[in-house]
């Protein structure tokens, strides 16, 4: 009987030993699975951060381009361009609401992809994007523009390149951030 005992013992033994690998492999595995959704899924993140990014540069770069031609017109006027023929201010200032709309929603999109950092680009640029659409309506619904006001303009299109360019190279290293969806830390919160 104490060789019974023993074998009895021994295979009790064997079973738990074998339930606890098989949990602690369980264990693992989910753990594994764990780490490799969060992977895709800041993966993925940062994709979409990505697309919303560039969509709103690419509106802005639109504004800086088409603006660019209208002020170059403007300030050759009667030297090599025919002359500046205005628009109602109404109709100008709705053109450019036009333009702004899209900008908005792009914008609205990088406040919601973040971070804030990111966001507070996007508004600044948005905003300077609107003062010059509206400084260029009033331009283009004068006569005769002056040449004062097509400089200052001017200015502000160069301003909102260069803060185009800055939005990119600050979205860029949110990119490249290892982990752009990582929960703040409750100390920081």
């Amino acid at each position: 009987m104490d060789e019974g005992l023993a074998a009895l013992a021994g295979a009790a033994i064997g079973a738990a030993a074998s339930a606890t690998g098989a949990g602690l492999a369980f264990g693992a595995a989910v753990k594994q699975e764990r780490i490799q959704a969060r992977a895709e899924h800041a993966q993925w993140r940062r994709q979409v951060r990505r697309d919303a990014y560039l969509a709103f540069h690419a509106l802005i770069e639109d504004v800086y381009n088409k603006n660019w031609d209208v002020m170059e017109d403007m300030s050759l006027q009667g030297a090599l361009t025919p002359a500046h023929v205005p628009t109602s201010l109404h109709e100008a200032r709705r053109a450019a609401s036009e333009v702004m709309e899209p900008i908005r929603r792009a914008r609205g999109v990088v406040q919601v992809e973040g971070p804030p950092s990111i966001y507070r680009l996007a508004y600044q640029l948005d905003l300077l994007a609107h003062i010059i659409l509206d400084e260029v309506a009033i331009l283009q619904s004068r006569p005769s523009p002056e040449m004062d006001a097509i400089r200052q303009a001017d200015g502000k299109l160069r301003a909102l390149q260069a803060g185009a360019e800055g939005f990119l190279n600050a979205a860029a290293k949110v990119l490249d951030d290892p982990e752009p969806t990582a929960p703040v830390s409750r100390a920081r919160r």
